[in-house]
């Protein structure tokens, strides 16, 4: 209890420094005032003598203010508040330093503080709900197919009538509509069938009406809808009188009940709210739609608990129900965590990008502790004298580790500013480009765990950026001291230094031949030749809704409406005005191709993997790409017992090596490993029938030229269950047809839905996106890589020089001609920096040689030059010459005020 009252104490006076230092200045001028006012009454001395005796008699009041300090325990903290202010003012005194050295670990921390949360939004991501860590998802693991097993409404009803340790559960399923907004456009939405314990788990109230109750679950209960906040506002202009309202959904209606507020989208990403129907529910064991379970912990209740329980439910479910239930497991997680556990490759990739990010920070502040060890050389006179009058080395060591901290705490701050504006503007499209649709948990931004991780980014920038120079400035200065002199044995760079300042030049030549190719491989994707005026195409994906679970024969039945409705579509756009053509495909050029191994009519011929399309017969006519060779398709090749294909130019050169193609037979196998491929009898041959051009069958990531096959296809089976891609060629802007086309589809069939829209020209944009974000990344870190390399260059060689000083005006006071005295100077940085040069020269040359040839994907004699060109080896030239001129500037400058330096004056140089 002493101690802990011994803690608060000094706690106190180290929050109330200024009021205790005051109080104490109070009571020492009370008994100064006292003192002097006794010896004055009772020895009659002038006040002034008397005061004068009486500050005697008490001694040093700043002593006394010392040991007050010291009496906290934390007299260290003073001392390190004084580095601290030291290293604000060096910020100051050197701006070049300061601005090289904090926008290169401003880049680090901010490279690591984006890792971070882009790791964290992945790896462990927080439920943003009251209570969220409560929240559980229930369901069920095949160990046999070692694979979740959705269809779980049967385990689900028993679940909800028998577990004790979750509450409130739930469930849901996933349902694509079209919602026919207020003006009169149908657009799919993202809606979710649901029960009404969705609402108690997340429990937001409504901004409008009313959230779903148990009563709309009821058989026969009218249909009902709830809308999200974004849908409320764009497809009802944020109406308030939209509850009451019917509106369509699909092929039918339903009344909007309630509009939730903004950011709501339990239980994942969804727009729109319906209630899962009792009849839904009325399924048999591993029957039935895939459905989400949820629920939330009961009061007193562990996830450890839930666990036991719904395991031993699982052993009885299992006894009763062996023949579907054998080998299925339930499992309860928390709602935002996988069934299953994560592989230890993936948890291991992402673990590596913090590593990544750290190593990162570990090289960046290695080069900034060059810069630093060059400035701490530098104050070598200051720590000799510093060292001479008490100061040890650890001392020195702290005051070098707290300048290098401002340094990265202002850095620091850079970086988390900056990392959050990037979060916020690439953090969600990244994602969303690389996962798809992002559950409404995962939204990247600054967190306080980002922040701790910044702060600790910036403690280990600190130590390597000012500890490691520190101990090698402050080795051996006890032998200084006994020399006198700061600069007899001081700080030299040895051959080391001399290593680091080669490999540094090297790197420096080479690093820009990084981002030059990656620009030149965007700009190669960017400029592939579709084959056809792509910018005149519309193009579109059309699916049909699927709300309903299909009865037993009714997959053919709804690929015959789906076919239907698309027939119908494609006639009404034909005879609009600008329309010049209408087809449709299982993919849009450009995109990437469902490949599979062709195998051909000859047995010493192992098969090529080539790129494959269903197409309608029409597709080649509307893209005008004439056929080079052969007929196009006839209507009559779609009939089932037709088997004929066409292949394009890469078909021809790649597969067939150049011979006539028209005769010749293929057969597929989604086999793709050559030793593996097997002959089946049972599979169809294709007789290739024509040829066209290469018209945006590669991917715009593929490097090499594609062989592609076109087979032909009528729309179900071009959909085979999936989305059917219409292309329309239109005069003019096609985007200008897009409220016409939406128009048309509500009017043939309200349930068709339209995504994708976008003209041919720009397919895969977010994958060229993603990887100009990269090339972004890239060139800032090939400018920071640069600008430290330059600068620890220019420092380590200035550096170099002013050493010496010294011995510069020994030879010119022994008549040393000016010229040599330079001669001998620039000799050893010349040959450093030129040797650096033709390293980084070789480094290039060596990779250009071996990216000029080939490409992994394709043949030697199909290869893709991708080395420098010219003009570019001239820009590199031109870059190689900048760079040695700022490296000569480096001798040049502290050699002409050396030699500016008086003989008599460089001789007493420290």
């Amino acid at each position: 209890m002493r101690l802990f009252h011994a803690a608060r104490a000094r706690l106190r006076l180290l929050l109330a420094r200024r009021d205790a230092e005051s109080r104490m200045n109070e009571e020492m001028r009370f008994h100064l005032d006292m003192e002097a006012e006794r010896l004055v009454r009772e020895q009659g001395l002038d006040p002034a003598e008397a005061r004068r005796r009486a500050r005697a008699t008490f001694g040093f009041a700043d002593l006394y203010k010392e040991q007050m300090r010291d009496g906290r325990g934390l007299a260290w903290l003073g001392g390190f508040s004084l580095d601290l202010k030291l290293g604000f003012r060096m910020l100051v005194k050197y701006p070049g330093l300061t601005l090289v050295g904090g926008f290169a670990m401003a880049f680090a921390v901010w490279v690591g503080v984006v890792v971070f949360e882009m790791v964290g939004v992945v790896m462990n991501p927080a439920l943003p709900l009251p209570g969220g860590e409560r929240v559980v998802q229930v369901g069920v693991w095949d160990v046999a197919e070692n694979d979740p097993e959705p269809r779980v409404i049967h385990d689900f009803l028993a679940w909800r009538r028998t577990l004790t340790t979750v509450t409130d559960l739930g469930a849901s399923r996933d349902v694509a509509l079209n919602l026919v907004g207020a003006d009169g456009a149908a657009r799919p939405v993202v809606a979710a069938e649901v029960t009404a314990s969705a609402f108690r788990i997340a429990p937001d109230r409504p901004a409008l009406g009313r959230a779903l109750v148990p009563s709309d679950e009821v058989a026969g209960a009218p249909p009902v809808a709830v809308l999200g906040w974004d849908v409320w506002r764009a497809r009802f202009a944020a109406d308030s009188q939209v509850v009451g309202r019917s509106v369509r959904l699909g092929d039918g209606f339903a009344t909007v009940v309630g509009v939730m507020p903004k950011g709501f989208a339990f239980p994942e990403s969804h727009e729109l709210w319906t209630p899962l129907r009792a009849e839904a529910l009325d399924q048999g064991p591993r029957a039935g739609p895939p459905i989400r379970v949820f629920g939330r912990l009961a009061d007193g209740a562990t996830l450890d608990a839930a666990r036991a329980e719904l395991a031993a439910l699982g052993r009885s479910t299992a006894a009763e129900q062996r023949a579907t239930h054998e080998h299925l497991v339930p499992r309860v997680v928390p709602y935002t965590a996988s069934l299953g556990n994560p592989g230890v490759i993936e948890s291991a990739l992402m673990l590596s990008f913090n590593l990544f990010a750290v190593m990162l920070l570990v090289l960046i502040c290695g080069n900034v502790a060059l810069l630093l060890f060059a400035r701490a050389a530098t104050r070598e006179s200051e720590i000799v004298v510093r060292a001479a009058l008490g100061a040890s080395r650890r001392r020195i060591v702290g005051q070098l580790f707290a300048e290098a901290l401002v340094l990265g705490g202002v850095a620091t701050v850079v970086g988390l500013v900056v990392a959050g504006l990037a979060l916020q503007a690439w953090g969600k499209p990244f994602l969303e480009r690389n996962i798809g649709r992002l559950p409404f948990w995962m939204d990247p931004h600054l967190s306080p765990a980002a922040i701790a991780y910044a702060c600790g980014l910036a403690v280990l920038s600190a130590a390597i950026a000012g500890v490691l120079p520190a101990l090698k400035v402050t080795r051996g200065l006890g032998s200084q001291l006994r020399q006198g002199a700061a600069g007899a044995g001081g700080v030299r760079f040895g051959g080391v230094w001399t290593a680091v300042i080669v490999a540094q030049v090297a790197v420096t030549v080479a690093i820009p031949v990084i981002a030059l190719f990656e620009r030149r491989e965007l700009e190669r994707m960017r400029t592939i030749p579709p084959g056809f005026a792509s910018s005149e195409y519309l193009g579109v994906s059309l699916q049909m809704d699927s709300a309903a679970v299909p009865a037993p024969g009714a997959p053919s039945a709804s690929h015959a409406r789906f076919a239907a409705a698309l027939e119908a579509v494609r006639r009404r756009l034909e005879a609009e005005p600008g329309v010049e053509g209408v087809t449709f495909a299982d993919r849009m050029p450009r995109m990437y191709h469902r490949e599979q191994w062709a195998e051909l009519d000859d047995v010493t011929n192992p098969g090529y993997e080539v790129s494959t399309a269903r197409v309608d017969p029409s597709y080649f006519a509307v893209l005008e790409a004439p056929v080079v060779a052969g007929r196009a398709f006839r209507l009559a090749d779609l009939a089932t017992d037709a088997h004929v294909a066409i292949v394009d130019r890469g078909f021809v050169d790649q597969v067939l090596k150049g011979r006539n193609p028209i005769g010749e037979r293929v057969r597929l196998s989604e086999t793709r490993t050559r030793d593996t491929v097997a002959r089946d009898d049972t599979r169809p041959w294709y007789e290739v029938v024509g040829v066209v051009p290469d018209i945006g069958m590669g991917h715009v990531v593929q490097s090499g030229r594609p062989a592609g096959l076109y087979l032909p296809a009528a729309p179900e089976r071009a959909a085979g269950g999936g989305a059917v891609y219409l292309i329309v060629h239109a005069r003019g802007d096609p985007m200008a047809l897009v409220p016409r086309l939406r128009t048309i589809a509500t009017a043939v069939d309200a349930t068709l839905r339209l995504s994708d829209v976008q003209r041919l020209d720009e397919v895969e944009n977010g994958v060229l996106w993603i990887i100009g974000l990269w090339l972004r990344i890239t060139l800032v870190l090939t400018g920071v890589a640069l600008l430290l390399s330059l600068a620890g260059i220019y420092a380590v060689l200035s550096f170099t020089v002013v050493r010496r000083t010294r011995e510069i005006g020994v030879r010119v006071a022994l008549g040393a001609s000016r010229r040599r005295v330079v001669t001998a100077i620039f000799r050893r940085p010349l040959t450093q920096v030129g040797l650096g040069v033709v390293m980084g020269g070789i480094m290039v040359g060596t990779a250009a040689w071996a990216l000029s040839g080939w490409h992994p994907d394709q043949s030697m004699s199909h290869s893709v030059p991708v080395g420098l060109s010219l003009g570019q080896v001239a820009a590199l030239v031109a870059y190689v010459a900048c760079m040695f001129a700022v490296c000569m500037l480096a001798c040049i400058v502290p050699t002409w005020r050396a030699l500016r330096v008086e003989p008599t004056e460089a001789l007493r140089v420290e």
